[in-house]
């Protein structure tokens, strides 16, 4: 299949878990994906390829250093599936690319952003799993949020 007809069954096709079917099958599936990802922020992509890295995190891990531009762009919700991806590549992690997104994600800790600090939370149980030698920075980094005394600015009443 060339990259075109590749696009088409995508579109074409309604069910999220037959696109992870074709993926599976039809490697130019995931750098399509990466792309609506990055390029339209499409929630779609995001998702098929949350339950790819889940499934198939081999055949997804390759396309690493682009799926982790996502975390600059955007919106939180599109961080937040981009880190949920990322969770779920660690596993496969054979080139330690985590050592180069790490400090970003500790650095979400202490994010004014409260939908930020959910996302490296919801997402610590994995990391911790897959890298457990940052377990106790990140102890300590989940122990602090408990200790904010002032609500962030996105909390505030004015």
């Amino acid at each position: 299949m060339n990259i075109n007809e590749v696009y088409l069954r995508i579109i074409e096709t309604e069910n999220d878990s037959d696109v992870v079917k074709l993926a599976k099958k039809e490697v130019m599936v995931i750098p399509i994906l990466i792309n609506a990802m990055l390029d339209e922020n499409n929630c779609r992509a995001q998702n098929i390829l949350i339950d790819l890295s889940e499934q198939t995190p081999l055949l997804v891990y390759p396309y690493f250093q682009y799926i982790i531009q996502a975390l600059d762009r955007y919106d939180n919700f599109t961080a937040w599936n981009t880190w949920r991806i990322i969770a779920n590549l660690l596993i496969v992690d054979y080139l330690e690319m985590w050592e180069e997104i790490k400090d970003k994600y500790f650095a979400a800790f202490n994010s004014e952003n409260i939908a930020e600090i959910l996302v490296v939370v919801s997402t610590a149980k994995f990391i911790i799993k897959y890298k457990p030698k940052d377990k106790e920075k990140i102890t300590i980094l989940a122990l602090s949020l408990i200790h904010i005394s002032e609500p962030t600015r996105h909390l505030r009443i004015s």
